[in-house]
């Protein structure tokens, strides 16, 4: 249920491009905590634009996300799909002008928990072969790789197999701690169609705002009980046409509760980080989530 002091007043939606929509900064009520006193990096997976059912304008999503970005001066990390990158050079290309920083999701972006280390070694491999010629050209020095879905290997075998690989090849692996279930929100605005009713798109924005907003809050508090402090927060969103038309309202709104924006490299100094884990369950969870899960019989030794 969303919380009453974090509701969103509707506002009028404006016209942009195929994506149709972009709206005016959104103003929840109440008093508002100190802005910046809290921090959190904002990144991207499905670079360069996430596949859907419905009709995509990579050109169009890419824009409205650079522009958001810029408004509220944040230097995001995207994670590329190797596969998809199909002639988007240039897309990728915009995001590295305006000093965003690349990583890896493999090339397929197929899930590690339905395969073995070996095939799941070579995704990454050629994933990351298919972005290197970028990342050279725009003098890039280091290399991010996320885990598709956050799975890291179901099994302690299949992790350090993988992990062996990623050391050896010196790569930043990038965590996340807010995993918003934007695609279920993103499948929500595909079917209010091309045009959709003001008044649903209104609605739909201010109930995905609260969902991002419940979920910080909620890994907030379990910060808190396993740290006994706040952390840098990490969001993970996809590059998706929900995000693409509502990130300035979410900024904002992130602006208003109290958080300034880092980068990632920023947030991973927080030596939350660095807190052992064991967790090996098949659902992909936050980095705060898999310490709180991790199987004690499992955890490594101090």
């Amino acid at each position: 249920m969303t919380s009453p002091h974090r509701r969103f007043h509707p506002v009028l939606a404006v016209a942009a491009g195929v994506l149709l929509f972009l709206t005016a900064p959104a103003s929840p009520q109440g008093e508002q905590p100190k802005k910046g006193s809290k921090q959190i990096a904002i990144t991207f997976d499905e670079l360069p634009v996430e596949r859907s059912f419905g009709e995509v304008d990579r050109d169009a999503i890419t824009y409205l996300l650079l522009d958001a970005l810029k408004a509220h001066e944040v230097k995001a990390t995207g994670f590329v799909v190797g596969e998809r990158i199909e002639g988007g050079f240039d897309l990728l290309g915009k995001w590295l002008n305006d000093g965003h920083r690349l990583g890896n999701l493999t090339l397929t972006g197929q899930d590690y928990n339905l395969v073995e280390p070996k095939q799941f070694i070579s995704d990454i491999s050629m994933g990351a072969e298919a972005l290197e010629p970028m990342l050279k050209g725009f003098g890039q020095k280091k290399r991010y790789f996320r885990f598709p879905f956050l799975h890291y290997g179901d099994t302690e075998t299949k992790r350090q197999a993988v992990d062996d690989y990623i050391d050896a090849q010196g790569y930043v692996v990038c965590p996340a701690t807010v995993l918003p279930e934007d695609y279920l929100y993103n499948l929500n605005l595909i079917k209010l169609g091309k045009k959709p009713d003001s008044a649903k798109y209104d609605q739909l924005m201010n109930t995905y705002i609260n969902h991002v907003l419940d979920e910080l809050e909620r890994v907030e508090a379990l910060a808190i009980d396993l740290v006994g402090r706040p952390v840098r927060q990490i969001l993970l969103l996809r590059a998706n046409r929900l995000n693409a038309v509502y990130l300035d309202e979410m900024l904002g709104a992130l602006e208003e509760t109290g958080y300034r924006f880092v980068t990632l490299d920023e947030a991973l100094k927080d030596g939350v980080y660095a807190e052992p884990e064991a967790y090996y369950g098949l659902k992909g969870l936050g980095y705060l989530d898999m310490i709180d899960q991790s199987e004690p019989d499992l955890m490594p030794a101090e």
